[in-house]
């Protein structure tokens, strides 16, 4: 009764804690962490499992008597605790949550698993999102920097996923034109409503699990007039 009683305790306090800082906010992105803890000869294997996001880095120690689960739950009580740290985060079961604080938006991201006897363990006990290292979208680069309303462009990257997401110059949508399988490029259109102007616009992407700002952007010109 008083271990129930404790976790009802912490279970409380971490959803208090979300609620104060407004976490029913953005939903960033999402990690499954999977695996199992390995052992060998009487030896188990003990490690890392990192999570850096916009260059700062959160770490969380794993051991004979680590799962999934308590790895989410650590990384999340962590980098929740952390004043520092640009997201909040929170488990459910064996995936991590990222959530937006305050303004901030992911521009990149990366979670590493590693052991500390790679000679003995190989491969990794624990898998972040499908293997040992994992990376957010990225936006490598655009085909146009700039170009009026109406004019279409490439947004060239990895890891945007198979299925269409939405892409946004500013705070308006963009008409998306193609979102290759692969995951490597997005063709979208400039769309109306933004006021031409030196200053550009960021672009947005959101693909079906996450929403990150590239630090990518766009300049809308004015539109092509006749001589």
């Amino acid at each position: 009764m008083i271990h129930l009683t404790r976790k009802l305790f912490l279970a409380l306090a971490i959803s208090s804690i979300f609620a104060a800082h407004g976490a029913a906010a953005t939903l960033l992105g999402s990690i499954p962490i999977t695996g199992a803890e390995q052992s060998s000869g009487g030896v188990w294997d003990t490690g890392t499992v990192t999570v850096t996001v916009n260059g700062s880095s959160i770490s969380y120690a794993y051991g004979q008597f680590s799962k999934p689960a308590s790895i989410a739950s650590g990384l999340g009580a962590l980098i929740s605790n952390s004043c520092s740290f640009p997201v909040r985060a929170q488990a459910s079961g064996a995936t991590l949550n990222l959530y937006q604080k305050g303004s901030t938006l992911i521009t990149s991201a990366s979670i590493a698993s590693t052991s500390n006897n790679p000679t003995l363990f190989a491969s990794n006990s624990f898998l972040v999102a499908g293997g040992g290292n994992w990376t957010a979208p990225q936006i490598s680069s655009l085909s146009l920097p700039e170009g009026p309303a109406g004019m279409g462009f490439n947004i060239y990257g990895s890891n945007f996923g198979s299925a269409q997401g939405t892409v946004s110059i500013g705070s308006v949508a963009a008409t998306i034109v193609d979102w290759s399988l692969a995951g490597t490029s997005i063709t979208v259109q400039v769309p109306n409503g933004l006021t031409a102007s030196p200053i550009p616009y960021s672009v947005m992407v959101v693909t079906s699990t996450w929403t990150f700002n590239s630090g990518t952007t766009f300049q809308v010109d004015a539109p092509f007039g006749c001589n």
